[in-house]
């Protein structure tokens, strides 16, 4: 099977550092390639898969120049047996109203990207079943759901643990980063904070007021901000509990920094806003808090789960996993003509 999936055009595929949505596209197009599949992937100069073929148009960029990329490469668009879009914008759609044969899968990794439908029967697919019931209520849009896998190869499994907690997202308002210091100083732990903190709203903002509120904690907690990958899986291996306090209205739509640190033999604690109870189980890989105010009283659950269930659970989650579901898809769409 010959199939083209489409990143965006911000991160290089894999990632230096973050960029969940490209890490996806990398451990999908990896696994595809190493099924005997002929895989491609439209992602910035740079890029570079051992299994698949890269198509580039340019480098990499903040603006995330989608339609210069989908222009360079539509001439081929006709040559593949399938197009797996992952990216933001959605250009591939434009090839379709123009060809409607073509096969067009369109992973979804945000919460409402349309308000209508892009084409009469679109083919989305969520990487949760929180994802899917969310867009079937708020737009009416089907999508078959494929949970996100990664590379377990890459996660050192460490039953020993060092005494600190672990915050590894985006350093901004909706993932918490000022209220996991605040669970630092009130419990006493040592804390880490790493994460994008430029390609984030308000850059200049929100990370600073983080940046200070470390620097209040008299040491007690770190600020990191952006770490390289090789000191990312370190730091997962050795912290006590990896600590999301996600606020409301966001939801998380999956959450692979669930995956990594399970698979490093680390708890997670985390408030419920949306897939993370899909992911972890109560008491056993972690702790799912009902709010920011329960955080605290979960944490002592989470602190005894013990290593060996979370990579067990992690296991669950494996690339190879998710390539084969999508295949099983795109083999729908190729063969029986599918549509949802």
């Amino acid at each position: 099977m010959k199939v083209l999936i489409v990143s965006t055009q911000i991160y290089k595929v894999p990632p230096d550092s973050y960029g969940g949505l490209e890490r996806v596209v990398f451990d999908l197009a990896e696994a595809l390639g190493q099924m005997g599949h002929d895989i491609f992937v439209l992602a910035p100069e740079g890029s570079k898969g051992e299994h698949f073929t890269v198509c580039s148009a340019g480098p990499a960029a903040l603006h995330n120049p989608e339609e210069q990329a989908y222009n360079a490469l539509k001439p081929s668009f006709k040559d593949f047996d399938l197009v797996h879009d992952h990216s933001w914008q959605g250009y591939p759609y434009l090839f379709k109203r123009e060809w409607p044969q073509l096969k067009l899968l369109h992973t979804i990794h945000g919460q409402i990207p349309y308000i209508s439908k892009p084409v009469e029967k679109p083919c989305f697919v969520a990487a949760s079943q929180d994802q899917a019931n969310y867009l079937k209520q708020q737009v009416g849009f089907n999508c078959k759901v494929v949970h996100h896998g990664i590379d377990l190869s890459l996660y050192q499994f460490q039953p020993q643990k060092e005494d600190f907690l672990f915050y590894l997202n985006r350093v901004q308002d909706e993932k918490g980063a000022l209220e996991f210091v605040a669970l630092c100083r009130a419990v006493g732990m040592r804390g880490m904070v790493a994460g994008e903190d430029i390609y984030v709203p308000d850059p200049l903002g929100y990370p600073r007021r983080v940046m200070e509120a470390c620097e209040q904690s008299g040491g007690l907690v770190r600020y990191l901000g952006r770490i390289p990958n090789d000191y990312k899986l370190e730091l997962l291996q050795k912290a006590r509990c990896l600590v999301a306090p996600l606020k409301p209205p966001y939801l998380e739509i999956f959450g692979l920094y669930i995956l990594e640190a399970m698979a490093s033999g680390t708890p997670l604690l985390v408030t419920d806003q949306g897939a993370p109870r899909e992911l972890i189980i109560q008491g056993v890989t972690g702790a799912i808090a009902k709010d920011l105010s329960c955080l605290e009283q979960n944490l002592g659950i989470a602190l005894e789960c013990k290593p060996a269930a979370c990579r067990k659970q992690a296991e669950e989650f494996g690339r190879q996993k998710m390539a084969a579901e999508y295949l099983e898809l795109y083999r729908g769409m190729i063969e029986e003509d599918l549509e949802w």
